[in-house]
């Protein structure tokens, strides 16, 4: 049962989270507040694997069936801090909202695996067979499921909940994600001589937009339609002053 404490409990831990800045790649405070979090709510086992994905357990009894809750540690960049209404670090709460960058994706998500899974055992302990396994894992955004493959593959749970952000809906499964890259190829000149050239920009437009036009994405009946949307652009040499581009990259999630 969540009481006035246990959920101020819960805010507290999400704000502090928030408030630990996690780029990918550097996670390594974050890791730290959910190592000693776990450890301070009294989980059976806590452990730190190659990867450093951070990994709760929790033994309710023997025998039974073993859940894995997972949520990521790491978040995208900021582009613009004063752009923000609220500080992207800050963890506020205004109005009942937590403000900042990874609060929905997914350090709430997490905080809040982590204590119902402490409260299960508070409350349950020795009522219920199986275990508990809260993972927070590591580089989700650009390396999507390497880093949770490495906890599913160690702790083998017979079941899994991904509490990525959904709107309080269950989801069953997702589409899929691949990284694509195009890249277009010029000849350098100077920009004030452009037609001795071959402009790798002008190229990349063309096939953007041949990309766009031609793209027809298949339609799964549960999953809905795939998605193909550029993410990146980048031309060479950059900065590009005075010069036409030789070659340009475009990456796009699909």
């Amino acid at each position: 049962m969540i009481s006035k404490k246990r959920e101020e409990a819960l805010i507290d831990l999400c704000r502090a989270m928030v408030r630990t800045p996690s780029l990918s790649g550097r996670e390594e405070a974050m890791a730290g507040l959910v190592k000693s979090t776990m450890e301070r709510l009294g989980f059976d086992e806590v452990s730190v694997d190659r990867f450093g994905n951070v990994v709760g357990k929790i033994v309710l009894g023997k025998g039974g069936k073993k859940i894995l809750l997972e949520g990521h540690m790491d978040h995208v960049d900021i582009s613009d801090p004063t752009r923000w209404a609220y500080g992207p670090y800050g963890g506020e709460l205004v109005d009942g909202k937590i403000y900042g960058r990874g609060t929905t994706d997914m350090k709430g998500n997490l905080a809040a695996m982590i204590v119902a899974a402490s409260l299960v055992k508070e409350d349950l302990a020795g009522t219920l067979d199986g275990e508990i396994l809260v993972g927070g894992c590591v580089h989700e955004e650009c390396f999507e499921g390497v880093a949770s493959g490495e906890i599913a593959g160690k702790y083998n749970p017979d079941l899994v909940v991904i509490g990525e952000p959904s709107g309080l809906t269950l989801k069953r499964g997702q589409r899929g994600r691949a990284e694509v890259a195009v890249e277009t190829f010029g000849k350098n000149a100077h920009s004030s001589n452009p037609s001795v050239g071959i402009n790798a920009i002008k190229k990349m437009m063309k096939a953007l937009l041949a990309i766009e036009k031609g793209f027809t994405p298949r339609k799964h009946p549960v999953l809905g339609e795939g998605i193909l949307e550029v993410t990146d652009i980048i031309s060479s040499p950059y900065p590009g002053a005075s010069v036409v581009p030789d070659r340009c990259m475009a990456t796009f999630d699909r």
